[in-house]
């Protein structure tokens, strides 16, 4: 999931203005195949926000710890990769220092951000929407239309094909499953019909046998 947003870094930030239901159920789309778990786009949703909740948390608490007063021992606790490439994504250090508003360059949020509701889209100012619209009108159209282009688009393209290759891979592993299967069904069956010939060929000694014991 993370390598997927690091394709679209001004929707991980929640800093994208437009429609995002095609990036999302991409996402999911990616995603589901991989699971489980198989989640709806909402539920994605709500796994981004919440793991972006407790790297921030995790931040919160390391300040905390070596801002507090009266020594002690160090309670900071270290981000692992993953954690690491999150708070660079989504510029959480700069949050929780309280400079991310000139980090970024933009007034701060308000009520609708994202951070009080995952399922609301962050809106930008319109100062900020201006001055993207004059630098870089043709990229923001296509990605208002959920075509992102250049390198991310190009690591968005690596990474489903990469997705696609272990589809096949795993399409072709039921496949072969289901040969074996089929060939396992084909065995049982012979054995069976070996099993009654064995039978009958038992009866007609046994047969032979009574008679010559017979005579």
């Amino acid at each position: 999931m993370v390598d997927i947003m690091e394709t679209a870094p001004d929707i991980a930030r929640a800093l994208f203005k437009g429609d995002q239901s095609a990036f999302w159920k991409e996402l999911a789309d990616n995603l589901n195949p991989l699971g489980p778990p198989i989640k709806n786009v909402a539920t994605w949703k709500r796994v981004w926000f919440d793991y972006k909740c407790a790297v921030k948390k995790k931040l919160r608490d390391n300040k905390a710890s070596l801002t507090a007063t009266g020594g002690g021992p160090n309670r900071t606790k270290l981000l692992n990769e993953l954690e690491e490439r999150v708070a660079n994504l989504t510029n959480l250090r700069a949050t929780v220092e309280g400079n991310s508003a000139a980090r970024f360059g933009i007034s701060r949020p308000g009520n609708n951000s994202i951070e009080n509701n995952p399922n609301t889209d962050i809106v930008p100012t319109q100062n900020q929407i201006s001055s993207q619209q004059q630098q870089e009108p043709e990229v923001l159209q296509k990605q208002q239309n959920g075509i992102i282009t250049g390198p991310i688009g190009n690591r968005s393209n690596r990474k489903r094909k990469n997705t696609d290759a272990v589809l096949q891979q795993n399409k072709a592993m039921l496949e072969m499953m289901a040969k074996l299967i089929k060939l396992q069904e084909e065995t049982n069956l012979a054995m069976v019909e070996c099993t009654k010939q064995i039978r009958i060929l038992s009866n007609v000694l046994t047969k032979q046998n009574n008679n010559l014991n017979s005579n």
